[in-house]
């Protein structure tokens, strides 16, 4: 429905924000990892998600998009509401979230506020297969030669070792050189 605001940032406080969109003030709701980087006034963009309740109707804003995917993934857990979604994006890094699910940390999650053992629980069984994948911190354009012999029908890890190794035996390769020497590379292996 909403997918995100561009609009003046009128007011913030310490969970929410006002924010002028061509003379339509919006009060959005924001966890305080989203207030710490907004300015103080000006031009600001937000990822939004209207969420419409029993007894009200809300619009949740995100700095990033993680952020607000993080959000839609914690409210389809039991017992965990939006407020509890804001409360623990509030006290807690997505990128630390996730690491404390992937380490089934539960005192890491149990140490926000309104996140109790039995949630902390639920919270590491439900997410654990939502945890995003990583490419650890590869060249782009080693992703981008992945990403594409993938798309042609080979496997991540037989893609991930032929770009790899193409992209080290090489000085400033180019994508289009990048993906030809890993796809001679591949048919060798394969035949």
């Amino acid at each position: 429905m909403l997918y995100a605001l561009h609009g003046e940032l009128i007011k913030k406080d310490s969970l929410k924000a006002a924010i002028d969109v061509n003379g339509m003030v919006f009060e959005v709701v924001t966890p305080l990892s989203t207030i710490e980087k907004l300015p103080e006034e000006g031009y600001v963009k937000l990822f939004v998600e209207l969420v419409i309740g029993e007894k009200s109707i809300k619009l949740y804003g995100f700095y990033t998009e993680e952020e607000k995917t993080l959000f839609n993934q914690l409210r389809k857990i039991s017992k965990i509401g939006a407020q509890t979604a804001i409360s623990i994006l509030s006290n807690i890094t997505v990128d630390d979230f996730y690491k404390a699910v992937e380490e089934q940390n539960k005192e890491a999650l149990m140490s926000i506020p309104g996140v109790g053992k039995k949630t902390a629980l639920s919270i590491i069984v439900e997410m654990a297969s939502k945890l995003p994948k990583t490419q650890e911190s590869l060249p782009q354009i080693v992703v981008d030669t992945i990403e594409t012999l993938k798309s042609l029908g080979f496997k991540e890890k037989d893609a991930k070792k032929a770009a790899l190794d193409t992209y080290k035996n090489n000085n400033s390769p180019t994508l289009e050189l990048l993906i030809k020497e890993s796809l001679k590379k591949l048919r060798k292996d394969v035949y």
